[in-house]
């Protein structure tokens, strides 16, 4: 089976770039410095480059349920560092 990690709550803080993501199932949040981040036109992060690794390396997307419904993962890349991308294209 397939066990994918759901972000159930992403808060960023654009001044200090401070972004912390909670995922379903963990009473610890995650907390990171946003190196670039890029918003939709509905203010809806759909790209985030962290100053860390948070995934593992058999992770290749968080999936998300944010705001109570289900929402495009986001897919994740790196060695050094995190890269969550989606497209909002496809929201």
């Amino acid at each position: 089976m397939n066990y994918q990690r759901v972000i159930t709550k992403i808060t960023l803080t654009e001044e200090s770039q401070d972004v912390i993501l909670q995922f379903r199932g963990s009473s610890s949040a995650v907390q990171a410095k946003a190196l670039e981040f890029k918003t939709d036109e509905e203010g809806n992060i759909i790209y985030l480059l962290l100053d860390r690794l948070i995934h593992k390396a058999n992770e290749s997307m968080f999936e998300c349920f944010l705001n109570e419904r289900w929402e495009q993962g986001f897919s994740l890349s790196g060695c050094y560092v995190s890269e969550l991308n989606r497209s909002a294209a496809n929201r």
